[in-house]
């Protein structure tokens, strides 16, 4: 029988690993806390520079293993010079930053950013939840002209598109069946839609004088509900505007742009398109005249309109972040469960649209 080969290549893989775990068993033993788990495939002593970057960065083991598992899962180790790792680190910038810099830039990016002074507000911003490196520059110039905001309300603002003029570079509403559907400002839906469960509302609920009120089916059920509720408490209100399609509001904004001019229209009308009403899921509330923040009818819904599924949309306090000047008048059904959240942390239909839908939907 013929003599198998002996696997030289074998060999000198298992003498190398012996001698780097010769060389590496002080090091383990000095520092066993962050590297007791550094991975095998830094045998080679090729990456000693940035075990030494990661000590000095005071990575615990942990991070030091997901850090370079992940870099060797991207292949991006073999393409970042260890120096970078090293240089950041002299910047000042912490173990967080460099961690996120090494694995999300491209050589280009880091050696731009290695050019620049050290960045305080950077290694804030990559904390936050919907940090994007690439709207990074439209964060910072949106940050000089709101210094009183905070970071994560100028990356909120900015995810939103607020730092654009109204109505550039719109998005379509690809779902506006859905009771999460986002219209503004930034956001259209088709001249097109049209809800197909729209219903007529009785006269008893909405002001019908000059045509019969339509919303949607789950909208009106939840509305009457509301309000058979208040007037047990002896809060009376009614629908003065309901389901508009897209020919009556570009009507309704036409006469307000001649009657005010367009500057001042677009401060409380929306345009053909970027109207909520059209979604079929709002309305607009009188008890003889308009309903006003502050007025009886405003304060119960306030209280009280989330358990069936409302929301005022435009609040006098939300105003730079709706874009719309406040209307106390102006209702939307979202659901029960979205209204509730809503009003327990006091924020925007926008800004539930970005926390609990757009940014779930970017993680499936």
């Amino acid at each position: 029988m013929k003599r198998k080969k002996p696997n030289y290549k074998l060999r000198r893989n298992v003498a190398k690993i012996i001698i780097v775990i010769i060389i590496l068993l002080p090091i383990i033993i000095i520092n066993k806390t962050k590297i007791l788990h550094a991975p095998i495939y830094l045998q080679n002593m090729k990456y000693s520079k940035l075990i030494s970057s990661f000590f000095s960065a005071n990575y615990t083991n942990d991070e030091t293993k997901d850090i370079l598992e992940k870099l060797k899962k991207e292949k991006i180790i073999d393409k970042v010079n260890t120096n970078y790792i090293s240089a950041l680190n002299d910047k000042g910038y912490n173990h967080n930053t460099i961690n996120f810099v090494i694995t999300n830039f491209s050589k280009t990016d880091m050696t731009k950013m290695l050019n620049k002074k050290y960045d305080k507000d950077f290694e804030e911003y990559i904390t936050l939840d919907f940090f994007k490196y690439s709207k990074y520059n439209r964060y910072v110039s949106y940050q000089k002209d709101h210094p009183s905001l905070s970071l994560d309300d100028v990356v909120v603002r900015v995810e939103l598109n607020l730092d654009k003029d109204p109505y550039e570079d719109a998005t379509e509403e690809k779902n506006p069946n859905s009771l999460d559907a986002l219209v503004n400002k930034h956001r259209h839906i088709s001249k097109d839609y049209k809800p197909t469960d729209l219903v007529n509302m009785e006269d008893g609920y909405a002001n019908n004088l000059y045509g019969v009120k339509e919303i949607r089916k789950e909208t009106y059920e939840q509305f009457k509900k509301m309000v058979d509720a208040a007037k047990k408490d002896d809060i009376v209100f009614y629908a003065e505007s309901a389901y508009r399609d897209y020919e009556y509001q570009d009507q309704l904004y036409e006469e307000y742009v001649n009657e005010f001019g367009q500057e001042k229209a677009d401060t409380f009308a929306a345009r053909a398109g970027y109207s909520e009403h059209q979604l079929g899921t709002t309305l607009d509330l009188a008890n003889v005249w308009t309903i006003e923040e502050g007025d009886p009818e405003y304060e119960w819904i306030e209280k009280n309109g989330y358990k069936y599924g409302f929301i005022f949309r435009y609040k006098k306090s939300k105003e730079d972040i709706t874009g719309f000047e406040a209307e106390g008048w102006h209702i939307r059904y979202v659901g029960v469960e979205a209204a509730t959240i809503i009003h327990k942390k006091n924020i925007t239909f926008d800004e539930y649209w970005l926390k609990y839908i757009s940014n779930k939907k970017s993680s499936n």
